[in-house]
Protein backbone atom coordinates (compact mmCIF):
# COMPACT_ATOMS: atom_id res chain seq x y z
CA UNK A 1 0.00 0.00 0.00
CA UNK A 2 1.41 3.41 -1.00
CA UNK A 3 1.05 5.87 1.89
CA UNK A 4 3.36 8.61 0.63
CA UNK A 5 0.42 11.04 0.88
CA UNK A 6 0.63 10.81 4.71
CA UNK A 7 2.85 12.68 7.16
CA UNK A 8 3.31 11.84 10.85
CA UNK A 9 4.12 14.82 13.09
CA UNK A 10 5.86 13.98 16.38
CA UNK A 11 6.51 16.73 18.95
CA UNK A 12 9.36 15.60 21.22
CA UNK A 13 11.14 16.70 24.38
CA UNK A 14 13.75 14.41 25.95
CA UNK A 15 12.47 11.32 24.12
CA UNK A 16 15.82 9.90 22.97
CA UNK A 17 14.98 6.38 24.20
CA UNK A 18 11.43 6.29 22.85
CA UNK A 19 11.89 7.76 19.37
CA UNK A 20 13.86 4.87 17.77
CA UNK A 21 11.23 2.40 18.98
CA UNK A 22 8.38 4.59 17.73
CA UNK A 23 9.96 5.20 14.33
CA UNK A 24 10.44 1.49 13.73
CA UNK A 25 6.79 0.86 14.62
CA UNK A 26 5.53 3.67 12.38
CA UNK A 27 7.57 2.45 9.43
CA UNK A 28 6.19 -1.07 9.85
CA UNK A 29 2.63 0.26 9.37
CA UNK A 30 3.20 3.23 7.05
CA UNK A 31 6.49 2.42 5.29
CA UNK A 32 6.26 5.27 2.77
CA UNK A 33 4.92 8.00 5.04
CA UNK A 34 6.83 11.21 5.77
CA UNK A 35 7.86 11.45 9.42
CA UNK A 36 8.51 14.90 10.89
CA UNK A 37 9.97 15.15 14.40
CA UNK A 38 10.00 18.57 16.06
CA UNK A 39 12.48 18.27 18.91
CA UNK A 40 12.76 20.89 21.68
CA UNK A 41 15.20 18.85 23.78
CA UNK A 42 18.14 20.68 25.38
CA UNK A 43 20.38 17.80 24.26
CA UNK A 44 19.84 17.23 20.52
CA UNK A 45 18.32 13.90 19.53
CA UNK A 46 20.50 11.75 17.28
CA UNK A 47 18.73 9.34 14.93
CA UNK A 48 19.86 7.02 12.18
CA UNK A 49 19.61 8.77 8.82
CA UNK A 50 16.52 7.98 6.78
CA UNK A 51 15.15 9.46 3.58
CA UNK A 52 11.61 9.75 4.92
CA UNK A 53 12.44 11.24 8.37
CA UNK A 54 12.92 14.97 8.97
CA UNK A 55 14.26 16.08 12.36
CA UNK A 56 13.67 19.74 13.23
CA UNK A 57 15.78 20.67 16.26
CA UNK A 58 14.66 23.86 17.99
CA UNK A 59 16.81 25.69 20.52
CA UNK A 60 14.30 25.81 23.39
CA UNK A 61 11.10 24.31 24.75
CA UNK A 62 8.41 26.21 22.87
CA UNK A 63 5.39 24.04 23.68
CA UNK A 64 3.61 21.07 22.19
CA UNK A 65 1.13 23.13 20.20
CA UNK A 66 3.92 25.20 18.69
CA UNK A 67 5.80 22.02 17.75
CA UNK A 68 2.77 20.50 16.00
CA UNK A 69 2.19 23.67 13.97
CA UNK A 70 5.88 23.72 13.02
CA UNK A 71 5.59 20.11 11.83
CA UNK A 72 2.41 20.82 9.87
CA UNK A 73 4.09 23.78 8.16
CA UNK A 74 7.00 21.54 7.14
CA UNK A 75 4.66 18.86 5.83
CA UNK A 76 2.61 21.34 3.81
CA UNK A 77 5.71 22.10 1.74
CA UNK A 78 5.13 18.72 0.07
CA UNK A 79 2.13 18.91 -2.27
CA UNK A 80 1.76 15.13 -2.35
CA UNK A 81 0.87 15.04 1.37
CA UNK A 82 -2.89 15.12 1.97
CA UNK A 83 -3.19 13.73 5.52
CA UNK A 84 -1.28 14.63 8.67
CA UNK A 85 -1.08 12.49 11.79
CA UNK A 86 -0.11 13.98 15.14
CA UNK A 87 1.08 11.62 17.88
CA UNK A 88 3.08 11.57 21.11
CA UNK A 89 6.72 10.50 21.15
CA UNK A 90 6.44 8.55 24.42
CA UNK A 91 4.87 5.35 22.99
CA UNK A 92 1.46 6.17 24.50
CA UNK A 93 -0.08 5.92 21.02
CA UNK A 94 0.10 2.83 18.84
CA UNK A 95 0.80 3.06 15.09
CA UNK A 96 -1.14 -0.22 14.81
CA UNK A 97 -4.27 1.95 15.16
CA UNK A 98 -3.52 4.26 12.23
CA UNK A 99 -6.04 2.34 10.14
CA UNK A 100 -8.91 3.46 12.39
CA UNK A 101 -8.21 7.10 11.57
CA UNK A 102 -7.66 6.45 7.89
CA UNK A 103 -11.03 4.75 7.61
CA UNK A 104 -12.59 8.10 8.61
CA UNK A 105 -10.38 10.36 6.49
CA UNK A 106 -13.03 10.98 3.84
CA UNK A 107 -15.71 11.78 6.43
CA UNK A 108 -13.95 14.33 8.67
CA UNK A 109 -11.22 16.98 8.54
CA UNK A 110 -9.98 16.13 12.03
CA UNK A 111 -10.16 12.65 13.51
CA UNK A 112 -9.39 12.42 17.23
CA UNK A 113 -8.16 9.23 18.87
CA UNK A 114 -10.43 9.16 21.91
CA UNK A 115 -9.80 7.39 25.21
CA UNK A 116 -13.35 7.94 26.41
CA UNK A 117 -15.70 6.39 23.86
CA UNK A 118 -16.91 2.81 23.40
CA UNK A 119 -14.08 0.52 22.32
CA UNK A 120 -11.25 2.58 23.83
CA UNK A 121 -8.77 1.31 26.42
CA UNK A 122 -6.47 2.96 28.95
CA UNK A 123 -3.59 0.75 30.06
CA UNK A 124 -1.04 1.15 32.87
CA UNK A 125 -2.18 4.64 33.88
CA UNK A 126 -2.35 5.60 37.59
CA UNK A 127 -5.92 5.98 38.82
CA UNK A 128 -5.40 9.59 39.94
CA UNK A 129 -4.29 10.59 36.42
CA UNK A 130 -7.30 8.88 34.88
CA UNK A 131 -9.67 10.72 37.23
CA UNK A 132 -7.84 14.01 36.61
CA UNK A 133 -8.04 13.56 32.84
CA UNK A 134 -11.75 12.72 32.88
CA UNK A 135 -12.57 15.78 35.00
CA UNK A 136 -10.55 18.09 32.74
CA UNK A 137 -12.23 16.70 29.61
CA UNK A 138 -15.70 17.12 31.11
CA UNK A 139 -14.81 20.70 32.00
CA UNK A 140 -13.54 21.37 28.47
CA UNK A 141 -16.61 19.84 26.86
CA UNK A 142 -18.91 22.01 28.98
CA UNK A 143 -16.96 25.26 28.61
CA UNK A 144 -16.08 25.00 24.91
CA UNK A 145 -19.46 23.61 23.90
CA UNK A 146 -18.09 20.95 21.54
CA UNK A 147 -19.48 17.44 21.25
CA UNK A 148 -16.08 15.85 21.81
CA UNK A 149 -15.18 13.36 24.52
CA UNK A 150 -11.38 13.64 24.44
CA UNK A 151 -9.86 17.11 24.03
CA UNK A 152 -6.46 16.28 25.52
CA UNK A 153 -5.23 13.21 23.64
CA UNK A 154 -2.67 14.23 21.02
CA UNK A 155 -3.32 11.34 18.64
CA UNK A 156 -5.07 12.94 15.67
CA UNK A 157 -5.41 13.00 11.90
CA UNK A 158 -5.90 16.24 9.93
CA UNK A 159 -6.90 16.75 6.31
CA UNK A 160 -4.68 19.04 4.25
CA UNK A 161 -7.27 21.88 4.24
CA UNK A 162 -7.53 21.67 8.04
CA UNK A 163 -3.73 21.62 8.45
CA UNK A 164 -3.36 24.61 6.13
CA UNK A 165 -6.03 26.50 8.08
CA UNK A 166 -4.27 25.84 11.40
CA UNK A 167 -0.85 26.92 10.15
CA UNK A 168 -2.27 30.23 8.91
CA UNK A 169 -4.45 30.94 11.96
CA UNK A 170 -3.08 32.87 14.98
CA UNK A 171 -2.93 30.71 18.12
CA UNK A 172 -2.86 32.01 21.67
CA UNK A 173 -1.82 28.73 23.30
CA UNK A 174 1.49 26.92 22.76
CA UNK A 175 1.42 24.09 25.33
CA UNK A 176 -0.89 21.10 25.84
CA UNK A 177 -4.02 23.25 25.93
CA UNK A 178 -3.35 24.05 22.26
CA UNK A 179 -5.01 20.68 21.54
CA UNK A 180 -8.28 22.17 22.79
CA UNK A 181 -7.75 25.46 20.98
CA UNK A 182 -7.15 23.58 17.73
CA UNK A 183 -10.37 21.58 18.15
CA UNK A 184 -12.31 24.74 19.00
CA UNK A 185 -11.04 26.65 15.97
CA UNK A 186 -11.52 23.71 13.61
CA UNK A 187 -15.14 23.38 14.71
CA UNK A 188 -15.85 27.12 14.53
CA UNK A 189 -14.40 27.25 11.02
CA UNK A 190 -16.94 24.65 9.90
CA UNK A 191 -14.63 21.66 9.53
CA UNK A 192 -16.04 18.30 10.58
CA UNK A 193 -14.60 16.48 13.61
CA UNK A 194 -14.90 12.76 14.32
CA UNK A 195 -13.57 10.46 17.06
CA UNK A 196 -12.32 6.89 16.94
CA UNK A 197 -11.54 4.61 19.90
CA UNK A 198 -7.87 4.05 20.69
CA UNK A 199 -5.71 2.31 23.27
CA UNK A 200 -3.56 4.50 25.51
CA UNK A 201 -0.72 3.45 27.78
CA UNK A 202 1.59 5.28 30.14
CA UNK A 203 5.17 5.90 29.04
CA UNK A 204 7.84 3.23 29.61
CA UNK A 205 10.90 5.49 29.48
CA UNK A 206 11.43 9.00 30.80
CA UNK A 207 9.09 11.32 32.64
CA UNK A 208 5.86 13.00 31.60
CA UNK A 209 6.19 16.63 30.51
CA UNK A 210 2.67 17.46 31.79
CA UNK A 211 3.56 18.80 35.23
CA UNK A 212 1.18 20.50 37.69
CA UNK A 213 2.27 24.00 36.67
CA UNK A 214 1.55 23.33 33.01
CA UNK A 215 -1.86 21.87 33.85
CA UNK A 216 -2.79 25.00 35.85
CA UNK A 217 -1.58 27.27 33.05
CA UNK A 218 -3.62 25.18 30.62
CA UNK A 219 -6.81 25.64 32.64
CA UNK A 220 -6.41 29.42 32.47
CA UNK A 221 -5.83 28.99 28.75
CA UNK A 222 -9.31 27.49 28.35
CA UNK A 223 -10.88 30.81 29.31
CA UNK A 224 -8.73 32.62 26.74
CA UNK A 225 -9.87 30.15 24.09
CA UNK A 226 -13.56 30.48 24.90
CA UNK A 227 -13.93 34.17 25.66
CA UNK A 228 -11.41 35.88 23.36
CA UNK A 229 -12.02 36.56 19.69
CA UNK A 230 -9.47 34.69 17.57
CA UNK A 231 -10.63 34.72 13.97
Amino acid sequence: MNNSDIAVIIPAYNEQKNLPVLLKDIESHLPHAHIIIVDDSPVPTILKESSNVVLIARDSKQGRGSAVLCGLAEGLKHKEIHYFFEMDADLAHSPAEFHRFLEKRHDADMVIGSRYIVGSKILTWPKYRLIQSKIINLFLRYLLGLHIFDFTNGFRLYSRPAADFLVHTPMKEKGFIALSEIAYKIQKRGFKISEVPVSFKDREFGRSNANVRELLVSLFGVFRIRFCAFI
